[in-house]
C-alpha cells in the first residue's frame, strides 16, 4: 500500500489498486481453458460430443447409438377409385411402378453379367452385421453410379460417413402412387422388396438353380406398408408376408411383381395361398396352376 499527500487538500490519501501483469493473465485464461477441456472429456459419454482426432477431423462411434426408425408403415388399404380422373391417376402410376420394376430387372441383369449370380441379400465387410444391401449393390447398373462411388462400403449405412447419403432419394425406387417418401428420420424409403427366399448370401442363386422356372418366380415386388429405407440390407420379404386379403396392398386389387424373367405381373391380394407360396419359393417343385 502507498500513501500520496493529496495536493488539494493536503492530507494523504490511501491507494490498494493492483494492475496483473499480461503473464498472470494468460496464466489464469490458461488453466480456465484446461478446466473446461477437462470436464468436456469426463463428461463426453453424457454430452454425446464427438472426439477430436490430430488431423482435426471427427469421428463418432455409432455402435452403441439407437438404430433409426427405419420403417414406416402409416398407410391403409387403398380403395378403388370411382371417379374417371382417379382411375386415369392410377392407371398412369400403376404404369410408371411397373417401369421402375423392368429397370430394376435391367440392373439386377447387368450385376448378373458381372458378377454370375443374382444380388445377395446384403454385403459384408470384415463384420459378422451386414454394412449394405441388395438395392445399394446394384445403384451402378441403375444410373446411380456416382452415388455408389460415394458410399463406403466398409461402414455400416448408418455410420455418419454414410448417413447423409441414404437419405438422397433414388426415383426408381419410389411408386408414384404412395406419398411417403422418408422416414421419420429423413432416410429415403423404397416402396420394393427382394424375395428373401431368392436373395441369398448363403446360397449364391444363379439362372439354373431357379427349378421351378424364372417365369414362375418372384424377385422383387411392391410393398403397400412397411415401407423401410432403400439402404436397409434387410429390406426383403416373404412375399407370402406381405400379399394376401389381409395385408395393406400397393394397389387396391393387389401388388406388382417382378418375376425372375423380367415379366411383371399382378399378384392379386386375394390369389390362392398355395399359388402364391409357389411363386416366392424358387426351387420347392410346387405348382402355380394356371397362373
Amino acid at each position: 500500500m502507498n500513501s500520496q499527500p493529496d495536493p488539494n487538500s493536503g492530507t494523504v490519501e490511501s491507494t490498494n489498486q493492483f494492475t496483473p501483469s499480461h503473464r498472470s493473465l494468460m496464466t489464469i485464461l490458461g488453466g480456465c481453458l484446461f478446466s473446461i477441456l477437462l470436464l468436456l472429456f469426463l463428461f463426453q459419454n453424457i454430452l454425446d460430443l464427438p472426439l477430436i482426432k490430430q488431423n482435426g477431423s471427427t469421428q463418432q462411434d455409432d455402435t452403441h447409438k439407437v438404430p433409426p426408425a427405419n420403417v414406416v408403415s402409416t398407410r391403409t388399404q387403398p380403395e378403388a377409385p370411382t371417379f374417371f380422373l382417379d382411375r386415369m391417376v392410377v392407371a398412369t402410376n400403376r404404369s410408371d411402378s411397373k417401369k421402375n420394376l423392368r429397370q430394376i430387372n435391367r440392373a439386377v441383369i447387368d450385376y448378373y453379367k458381372d458378377r454370375y449370380r443374382y444380388p445377395p441379400h446384403a454385403m459384408f465387410k470384415e463384420s459378422v452385421h451386414p454394412n449394405h444391401g441388395w438395392q445399394t449393390a446394384i445403384l451402378p447398373f441403375l444410373g446411380e453410379a456416382e452415388l455408389y462411388s460415394k458410399i463406403n462400403l466398409k461402414m455400416r449405412w448408418t455410420h455418419p460417413v454414410n448417413y447423409n447419403l441414404f437419405q438422397q432419394q433414388v426415383p426408381v425406387y419410389l411408386n408414384p402412387l404412395i406419398t411417403e417418401k422418408v422416414t421419420p428420420d429423413g432416410l429415403a424409403l423404397s416402396h420394393y422388396v427382394g424375395n428373401r427366399l431368392l436373395l441369398r448370401d448363403d446360397f449364391p442363386r444363379t439362372y439354373e438353380s431357379i427349378s421351378d422356372g424364372p417365369q414362375y418366380t418372384i424377385l422383387a415386388v411392391e410393398r403397400g406398408n412397411d415401407f423401410q429405407a432403400w439402404g436397409d440390407p434387410t429390406s426383403l420379404e416373404d412375399p407370402q408376408k406381405i400379399i394376401g386379403p389381409d395385408k395393406v396392398s400397393s394397389f387396391a386389387d393387389g401388388n406388382q411383381a417382378l418375376m425372375c424373367d423380367g415379366s411383371v405381373r399382378l399378384i392379386s391380394k386375394d390369389i390362392d395361398p398355395a399359388i402364391l407360396k409357389a411363386l416366392s419359393t424358387p426351387s420347392s417343385a410346387d405348382s402355380t396352376g394356371d397362373f
